[in-house]
């Protein structure tokens, strides 16, 4: 993590205010859609989120570091998620009957 991310991430740990609250709750936002895209989007926007959570280092950490998160640990439980679809199949929502 660089050292602009870990200035963000350090500031935001110790400021409790509205403000900062609204900030994360958007960032894990941001978050929470790249992952719902990951897994259940159109085949472009699963690549874009996937190329966001995995490949793009810097993007990711910064959005971690606003929403409050560790991007490793983050990033090896996406890692594991991604696994244990493999091994399983997709997740599949139910279908009605």
């Amino acid at each position: 993590m660089d050292a602009r991310a870990m200035q963000v991430r350090q500031t935001y740990q110790t400021e409790v205010t509205e403000e900062c609250i609204a900030e994360r709750r958007l960032w894990l936002a941001v978050i929470a859609l790249a992952m719902e895209d990951w897994r259940f989007g159109t085949l472009r926007a699963r690549r874009e989120a996937q190329r966001f959570l995995f490949d793009d280092t810097y993007d990711f950490d910064c959005v971690c570091a606003r929403a409050g998160l560790d991007p490793d640990s983050l990033r090896s439980k996406l890692v594991k998620i991604g696994r244990k679809i493999e091994l399983e199949g997709p997740w599949e929502r139910p279908l009605a009957a």
